[in-house]
């Protein structure tokens, strides 16, 4: 089992986990201000409303989601990156997942640094 998202947050380096979602930019643009794609904005993303980005057409399933009020916290946002389709069934998103749990940990460090006023790492 994958130490918690907290214990792995506290070592990642947000750096590597630039490197590591050169894949995601195919699908997912991480600048501020920057247009949706095939998926949705990913800047400012930890702790924010699922399926708010406007202009967006998400999932059914995330809708349902977003509909019951939930956020992108650390750890869903790990589950989710983990397997989407397992996290998310009916999810549009075509990734099969990232097993490595600390290249998890350092695209979530990452994620967390695409804001201008990031939410405090877990404890």
């Amino acid at each position: 089992a994958a130490e918690p998202i907290a214990v792995r947050l506290a070592k990642a380096d947000p750096a590597k986990g630039q490197a590591n979602v050169k894949a995601c930019a195919a699908c997912h643009n991480f600048e501020k201000g920057a247009a949706n794609k095939v998926g949705p904005v990913l800047w400012n993303v930890v702790d924010r409303a699922k399926g708010s980005i406007e202009g967006f057409n998400y999932s059914a399933a995330l809708k349902e989601r977003a509909a019951k009020g939930e956020k992108w916290t650390y750890e869903n946002l790990d589950a989710f990156i983990e397997n989407p389709k397992a996290y998310l069934a009916g999810t549009a998103m075509g990734f099969a997942g990232l097993g490595d749990p600390v290249k998890r940990a350092e695209i979530i460090a990452y994620l967390h640094s695409l804001s201008d006023n990031p939410v405090p790492l877990p404890k």
